[in-house]
């Protein structure tokens, strides 16, 4: 081994851009574990993220990573339809810009290659678009890690109104090209190839202290986490007496949201990565929006989830699957019956939890940055 620490075999060191989503928790988590390996093997690492992505991010890793924030994202502003971009409600959206923002990202890209010391040799990106641009703009290679392009690979059905082109638009839209498209899934799939579009299927990347945990089962403990990226489909009010119809569970619920005179047996606390990963450790079960990330969490930790998902495909779908596989159930809200039912079918939910997780975490996201020459 060399006096660096890299082996010898290991690929020359390159300039490497992240980009990360920050809508939500689930995209940085997936580059916590991305980065970290990008370091550990000698390579020069610049970060392109938002929102909580920065927070996610930020003073993360052993040696410092440079964060730069795009001005404007299309994430921000394309509108879509149940199935695709709504091209109308996204012009009027992209005219509201403020005009001395860097809407095309060429302030973005300058700062970037100040970073890094140059243009970038590879950009991954998690579903963040402004550094695709870069990658254009740079004739860097591109690799995309999101978990959605599986809904480009793949002619899986309409799930909750919405068609896969809700979802397969906005790829096609902000990363048309791609060197190599990787999607991560927590359940297997098992619909007919899309030809058109190639890439690897793989399993969950999880965050680095995940696989580190020894789960425990409290029967009387259930983690409820509430995005704030969209809303309740019910009346806060509602959602919090439902809670309270079962005394003998403390529901320990992770937002951002203000909430007012919650029962007693509900703990509420702004999300904090560290306390809500140990509460997640030792719970029975989880009441939750339906992001990828987190429900890959669950099933590696056997933990039933009742879903609640956004009104977008891709949550629609993964909030299925948990009925489709018998890990859990969805719901367009939440009630004493559907809570009651999911609190009575935990012990078999959980079972299954285990079987589905013996399948999908079977080592295929190891060896992710050599196939990819980094």
């Amino acid at each position: 081994m060399a006096e660096s620490g890299v082996p010898p075999s290991a690929p020359a060191a390159q300039r490497v851009l992240v980009g990360a989503c920050g809508m939500g928790n689930g995209h940085a988590s997936r580059q916590l574990n991305l980065v970290s390996q990008l370091q550990q093997r000698g390579h020069q690492v610049a970060i392109v993220t938002f929102g909580d992505g920065i927070a996610a991010l930020d003073e993360a890793f052993p040696a410092h990573v440079p964060i730069a924030v795009p001005t404007h994202h299309p994430g921000g502003w394309v509108a879509m339809t149940p199935t695709g971009i709504d091209v109308s409600r996204s012009a009027d959206n992209g005219r509201a810009l403020d005009p001395r923002g860097d809407a095309w990202n060429f302030a973005l890209c300058e700062q970037v290659v100040e970073q890094l010391g140059g243009a970038p040799d590879v950009v991954l990106t998690d579903y963040e678009p402004a550094s695709a641009q870069i990658a254009y703009m740079l004739g860097s290679r591109l690799v995309t890690t999101e978990q959605q392009s599986k809904f480009l690979m793949y002619r899986t059905p309409d799930a909750g109104g919405y068609t896969r082109w809700h979802e397969a638009a906005k790829l096609r839209y902000f990363f048309p090209a791609a060197d190599h498209r990787i999607a991560s899934s927590f359940f297997p799939m098992e619909w007919d190839r899309d030809e058109r579009y190639s890439g690897e299927l793989i399993e969950p990347i999880l965050r680095p202290d995940i696989p580190l945990l020894v789960p425990e089962v409290d029967d009387t403990s259930v983690v409820v986490y509430l995005s704030p990226y969209a809303p309740l489909h019910q009346d806060p009010a509602g959602f919090l007496a439902a809670l309270a119809e079962f005394p003998q569970v403390t529901f320990t619920v992770f937002t951002n949201r203000p909430i007012d005179d919650a029962p007693q047996n509900v703990t509420v606390s702004p999300f904090d990565r560290q306390k809500f990963t140990e509460a997640l450790r030792s719970c029975s079960a989880v009441v939750s929006t339906a992001g990828h990330q987190l429900l890959s969490e669950c099933l590696y930790l056997h933990k039933p989830v009742l879903g609640l998902p956004f009104d977008v495909y891709e949550q629609q779908f993964n909030a299925m699957m948990l009925e489709h596989f018998g890990i859990g159930m969805r719901s367009d809200g939440l009630s004493p019956d559907v809570l009651r039912t999911f609190l009575a079918g935990r012990e078999e939910f959980a079972a299954r939890a285990r079987d589905l997780a013996a399948r999908r975490f079977t080592g295929s996201s190891a060896g992710l940055l050599d196939r990819i020459g980094l």
